[in-house]
């Protein structure tokens, strides 16, 4: 691994989003000037990941009470977070719902009342980016929509899982759509996703051009976990691996006061942990 990496490897993803965290939290101006690769590698029997409640319930609790301290609500919980990547208030593997019908639900019901809740949700949500893309082809030079999730899982099956491996793969980021030249622009963060998979599984890769750490990290690995669950199901592979490629790390729109103290506290429940980076630079 290139020695300019931060290359974070850990079975756990609450682990994985805290060290992340204290290495951009004191960082010159609020960001890394290398990128984190971060691979998370242990979930329980139902390919769920494996976090540790007292990191996340940390994190909210310094979520709410910035919110609180603001009058507004600016940071969204880790729940929160992690629902704009996979609806997991709609599909758990303790009871899984059809593909198509989750598909179906999302874009008829839940993302009209995310659109309706926030204005950050009109130019839609990853998962909607993913199960709803739009585009030209020379087939449609007037565009056609595509539902980039369910032809994976219509070419695993119908190959039998032997589908060429760079088909594997979901876009987000729409020129169409985003490349705006925008001073700011929250969305998407998120560029791509792909999925892999060996004989030990399915893999997910996604990579993100910049990222805050604090603001969107934990929920956007829980989401993209989640989603691997949801793959993994649908594939009947298990879960193997989730790797997230960030080319800038920022501490996020918060001051390094308002988090110390959450600072302190990951920073005591990592110390009675092994040692889980390697690689990278100080």
């Amino acid at each position: 691994m290139n020695a300019d990496n931060v290359v974070i490897s850990s079975g756990n993803l609450s682990v994985a989003w805290a060290i992340a965290f204290l290495r951009v939290y004191g960082a010159v101006k609020g960001e890394l000037k290398e990128p984190i690769v971060l691979s998370i590698s242990e979930f329980d029997d139902l390919h769920e990941p494996i976090e540790v409640p007292a990191i996340r319930t940390a994190l909210d609790e310094t979520i709410c009470s910035i919110n609180h301290s603001l009058g507004e609500h600016k940071h969204q919980t880790v729940s929160a977070t992690a629902s704009t990547i996979f609806p997991h208030m709609c599909w758990s593997p303790r009871a899984p719902r059809p593909a198509d019908e989750l598909f179906e639900h999302y874009v008829k019901r839940v993302y009209p009342r995310l659109k309706k809740l926030s204005r950050l949700n009109s130019r839609g949500t990853y998962f909607l980016r993913m199960i709803d893309a739009t585009g030209v082809s020379s087939s449609a030079p007037e565009g056609k929509r595509v539902n980039q999730l369910r032809e994976i899982l219509r070419w695993w099956n119908r190959d039998q899982g032997k589908t060429r491996r760079s088909a594997l793969q979901v876009s987000i980021y729409d020129p169409a759509k985003d490349h705006t030249g925008a001073a700011l622009s929250g969305f998407p963060c998120l560029q791509q996703v792909s999925f892999g998979h060996t004989d030990q599984g399915l893999s997910v890769s996604a990579y993100y051009p910049t990222e805050y750490i604090f603001d969107r990290g934990y929920g956007n690995y829980l989401g993209l976990c989640q989603l691997g669950t949801f793959m993994a199901h649908e594939m009947a592979l298990p879960l193997h691996h989730v790797n997230i490629f960030v080319a800038l790390p920022e501490r996020g729109s918060v001051t390094k006061t308002a988090t110390k103290k959450l600072t302190e506290t990951l920073s005591e429940i990592i110390g009675e942990m092994p040692a889980e980076t390697e690689g990278g630079t100080e």
